[in-house]
């Protein structure tokens, strides 16, 4: 079958592959409904990943058999099983058994001290004495006459990514292990392994036992003699800081990326996964060199973008697209959507998706899929997207729309005749000991160069130094890199490139290449002055800094093969709209993506060259023609571009070209008249409504009572204590209504046979009554009990606290490898009332940023309403409600001619998903832009039937409830809390970020719908 003929329903390999967090004790059977609804939701495969609150033992029989279950599971629905090679991340430690090893395989960093010296002789390395050249290497016994002493620090629960011996015992304990369980009976089964965030030093300098002895064999001089020049200015420091940065990469990426590469191919496997820090040079220096020297050895390459937004800049994606693209690797993922919290929408995940995919990336990794939500589970960088969420049974939509254009980039060869030349190598003379900041003018020069070719429709790849001196050549006057060729090469500002980069560039103008090269221009050769370093300056383009001047020097060399316009004729220029040109089986794509907030109506689209235009459907999988006119040297077609959308445009040569017409997509319409939908609305249906409890007393053993306080006050203090300890916990809240004993109520909570339960003071059996959102969240059966008032439910349990969970709390401190697996033996959490009620509270509500609703509370329990109004539902007894909601309205049309009718949603729904029906057929299940369709067929003289069923998401019942930004676009666990994390990054440490009050978002109609009837002309 060919590309087309698949693209309605494309092959698992195409489809997103979620991180799918094994983070409870793991049980056969639920392990195999999960991965049955994810088949059902389109998904083509799983990364089985360890993570925090796992309580089957890593790596144990147990373990092993549900492994062995999901790959026979997986290969019965034609799904693709991966590996994930930790327990926890970053990977490489091997659940703590290789670190455990000793020193030697233990991650060190390079440290100073000055004179006088108080730290003592541990970790010495090198002692110096301060001269007028520098600095003279003294003996290690001569500390007396030190100004500098040069030390190692340890971290002793992580690796030495370095060492080649270190990431070989990890790849014994882990692959290994699986391979011999797996390898002979699953090994087509299995696609490969995922390697998660690897690294070696992170905002300081790495050391090695190994790096002396591998410098001087590489380099040809010592390192030892040198080590000053790191941390300071000295003379030829560039030089040194050049050798050193080249080293340690050269060793990481040869430890561990091709280690694991290399198994991986043996096997017939394919390694991902991505490196830490890859955003800036001033981050990726210290952490891992060059990331792109690491791509190099996956079969597939990733990156990972974390949070509810996408980039000013396209680093990222177009730093691990570029060697995927140079070295023949046909695919290129992304994990994605981490920390974007509970309510991010499909619309906002398609944006985020897309902005990733037209800059190269074209394999979906979504973060991620929570086996459980029990304890801190559910605050483990959310959301889940998983059967968790009301709107689960929807993401199917999602799952074929990135499938198919998955498939499509994938198997397409996409253009790009600009090469833009990676700074790194600058980044690295210019990183002094611990202070990057230096770094920061040619990063942001780099990412503004980068800016204006995405702005000017230029499809361009990065220049890795490092892939260039192992895959460089200079071919028929084009700069080579593996199997991409290139017209033209951009040398940023820089400071130094390498002696093959510069070989290379004089020969690359030698042969009548093209070299646009920007001041400062990069006077020094492998981090020093040679006399040849500036040979090919001179003859290199020197534009203008602005945007014009660049894309003219580019188009002269390489003519625009596309260009947008609005219907002024005046250019469209956006860091939001981006275009992907390329070829597939005779055919030319060009992929625009809007990843602006803001959409366009009328895009006119010229594509430079001859043909048959047709538009890919990427949610049918269809392609239908699309009216076009030839202009000079091409075709137009004119489009509208949504706000978050994209269009994949098909262009077919044509032996004969014909003028077509296109059709008007906007023009004078005559309304028959415009019905606005302002009636209260009728609840047909709904979810039940929730309240979550997330405020209690409690007290230890026999001491007082604490005040009401937050639930992660009560967890921290209790963990604090050290020991397992009685506890006492007490939840209030207040009803206006007295339910009948047949009117459905449930207390939800977690484990609730654990604890000793009342509600107001009657014993109250654990006995859970099924469960609710998630699996872990037990329902207990409590319709009759409460009263009309004040509602007291206490709890009474054990809090299990083991030396081993000690250990763990201690070890977290030290580094995120034991945090990120951690595992409490008892956590004290929010509980939740479920019912058919609504909830109102005696404050007033107010509205904030990121569709933000406040309230300070308290809250109460009220009858549930019959109807509700357009507008924002928080307010109208739905603050927590975390479900579906459908809505009726009745219309009267009376007998006409009209031509068409179009609905509007004026503006989009607070909902996740809003799909409409019109007597009793369904229209559309609205997900993203355009929030309109066509429903001339299902309309009728007289009454019509018009529903509305809203879908939500576990934002409103999960939090977080209480940061003081109110709705957070970047979440982690610490968000739920009082002292911002790396995810508050942008806030003082100090700052507390809990607040009395409560934030929700906004859920129902902000706007009234319409009904636009025309009777003449068309829309």
């Amino acid at each position: 079958m060919t590309v087309w003929e698949q693209l309605e329903d494309p092959p698992s390999q195409y489809r997103p592959v979620p991180l799918w967090s094994w983070n409870d004790k793991l049980d056969q059977e639920e392990l195999i409904r999960q991965i049955e609804e994810m088949h059902r939701a389109g998904i083509g495969g799983f990364f089985m990943h360890a993570r925090g609150g796992l309580q089957t033992p890593y790596m144990g029989d147990e373990w092993m058999e549900a492994v062995r279950v999901c790959i026979e599971k997986g290969r019965e629905l034609g799904m693709e099983p991966w590996l994930y090679d930790e327990n926890g991340w970053p990977s490489g430690f091997g659940d703590g058994k290789i670190p455990a090893l000793g020193l030697a395989y233990q991650q060190k960093r390079l440290a100073v001290e000055y004179a006088p010296f108080d730290r003592g002789t541990e970790g010495t390395i090198a002692l110096y004495k301060r001269t007028d050249q520098g600095f003279r290497l003294l003996g290690t016994d001569e500390l007396d006459k030190a100004d500098i002493r040069v030390y190692y620090e340890v971290n002793p629960c992580y690796i030495d990514t370095l060492s080649k011996q270190a990431v070989g015992a990890f790849i014994r304990e882990i692959y290994d292990a699986y391979w011999e369980r797996f390898g002979e009976s699953y090994r087509s089964a299995i696609r490969g392994v995922f390697t998660d965030e690897p690294q070696f030093a992170r905002r300081q300098l790495p050391w090695s036992f190994e790096l002396a002895v591998v410098f001087e064999q590489r380099i040809g001089y010592s390192l030892l003699a040198h080590l000053p020049a790191l941390f300071m200015e000295t003379e030829g420091c560039r030089k040194v800081r050049y050798d050193y940065w080249h080293c340690v990469t050269d060793m990481f990426t040869e430890a561990y990326a091709k280690q694991i590469g290399e198994w991986c191919g043996s096997k017939g496997w394919s390694a991902t996964g991505h490196v830490v820090d890859e955003q800036t040079l001033m981050d990726q220096v210290t952490a891992v060199g060059d990331p792109l020297s690491f791509y190099e050895y996956l079969q597939i390459p990733g990156c990972d973008w974390l949070g509810r937004f996408v980039g000013e800049d396209p680093i990222v994606p177009k730093q691990v697209s570029s060697v995927a693209r140079q070295l023949g690797k046909s695919q290129a993922i992304t994990e994605s959507f981490g920390c974007s919290g509970w309510n991010v929408s499909l619309q906002e995940l398609r944006r985020i998706g897309e902005w990733q995919f037209v800059h190269g990336i074209n394999l979906m990794c979504p973060h991620l899929q929570s086996y459980s939500l029990q304890g801190l589970r559910k605050r483990d960088y959310p959301p889940s997207l998983f059967y968790q969420q009301p709107w689960w049974p929807d993401y199917r939509l999602f799952n074929d729309y990135f499938a198919r254009l998955s498939m499509l980039l994938a198997e397409g060869s996409r253009q790009a005749e600009v090469l833009l030349l990676h700074p790194a190598r600058s980044a690295w003379v210019l990183q002094t000991g611990t202070d990057a900041s230096a770094s920061k003018p040619y990063h942001d020069t780099f990412a503004q160069l980068s800016r204006w070719l995405c702005q000017s429709l230029i499809g361009h790849d990065y220049g890795s130094e490092c892939i260039i001196e192992r895959h460089g050549s200079i071919q028929g006057g084009r700069f080579c890199i593996g199997s991409a060729a290139y017209r033209v090469v951009i040398v940023p500002p820089s400071v130094t490139v390498g002696t093959a980069m510069s070989e290379l560039l004089q020969r690359f103008v030698q042969e009548g290449g093209t070299v646009l090269a920007y001041e400062p221009f990069p006077r020094l050769v492998g981090g020093e002055p040679l006399p040849e370093a500036g040979g090919w300056i001179d003859q290199a383009l020197k534009p203008d800094w602005n945007r014009e001047s660049l894309a003219q020097h580019v188009f002269r060399r390489t003519p625009s093969s596309i260009g947008l316009t609005d219907p002024s004729g005046a250019p469209i220029v956006s860091d939001g709209i981006n275009v992907q040109e390329l070829e597939l089986d005779g055919s030319t794509l060009f992929y625009l993506v809007n990843s602006d907030e803001r959409s366009y109506g009328e895009v006119r689209i010229r594509i430079y060259r001859t043909g048959k235009v047709s538009l890919v459907d990427l949610e049918s999988g269809g392609v239908r023609p699309v009216s076009y006119e030839v202009i000079d040297g091409g075709v137009q077609v004119t489009l509208p571009l949504h706000a978050a959308g994209s269009l994949l445009i098909k262009l077919d040569p044509a032996k004969k070209q014909q003028l077509r017409v296109p059709l008007k997509t906007s023009g004078e319409v005559e309304e028959e008249g415009i019905i606005r939908l302002n009636e209260p609305w009728k609840i047909t249906a709904k979810s039940m409504n929730s309240l979550t409890l997330d405020i209690c007393r409690f007290k230890v053993e026999d001491g007082d009572w604490s005040d009401p306080v937050p639930m992660f006050h009560v967890q921290d203090h209790v963990l604090q204590i050290g020991r397992s300890v009685q506890v006492e916990l007490e939840y209030v809240f207040f009803s206006q209504v007295s339910p009948t004993a047949d009117q459905a109520m449930y207390l939800v909570m977690e484990n609730p046979e654990q604890f000793q339960m009342t509600i107001n003071g009657q014993p109250l059996e654990p006995a859970a009554a099924g469960w609710w959102m998630d699996t872990s969240f037990k329902k207990v059966d409590i319709r009759g009990l409460t009263v009309q008032g004040i509602n007291r439910i206490g709890l009474r349990t054990t809090f299990l606290h083991s030396a081993e969970v000690s250990r763990a709390l201690e070890r977290a401190e030290q580094f995120e490898t034991e945090g990120n697996k951690l595992t409490l033996e008892t956590e004290l959490e929010s509980i939740y009332l479920l019912g058919d009620f609504s909830v109102h509270s005696a404050s007033p509500w107010t509205f904030g940023e990121r569709r933000a609703v406040f309230n300070e509370g308290p809250f109460f329990l009220a009858e549930q309403p019959v109807q509700i109004y357009s507008g924002d539902l928080a307010g109208q007894g739905f603050p927590f409600f975390a479900g579906t909601i459908t809505l009726e309205q009745t219309i009267v049309l009376p007998p006409s001619d009209w031509l068409r009718a179009l609905w509007q949603f004026r503006e989009p729904p607070d909902a996740i998903v809003s799909r409409l029906s019109i007597n009793g057929q369904e229209i559309r299940a609205f997900v993203w832009e355009p929030y309109e369709a066509d429903i001339t067929p299902y309309l009728q003289p007289g009454a019509n039937r018009i529903e509305l069923q809203l879908t939500g998401s576990c934002r409103n019942v999960l939090g977080p409830h209480h940061h003081i930004k109110g709705e957070v676009y970047k979440v982690g666990p610490d968000s739920f809390k009082n002292t911002p994390g790396w995810t508050d990054k942008d806030l003082d440490p100090g700052t507390p970020i809990y607040a009395q009050r409560y934030a929700f978002v906004r859920f129902g109609l902000p706007d009234i719908p319409q009904i636009v009837l025309v009777t003449r002309g068309a829309l």
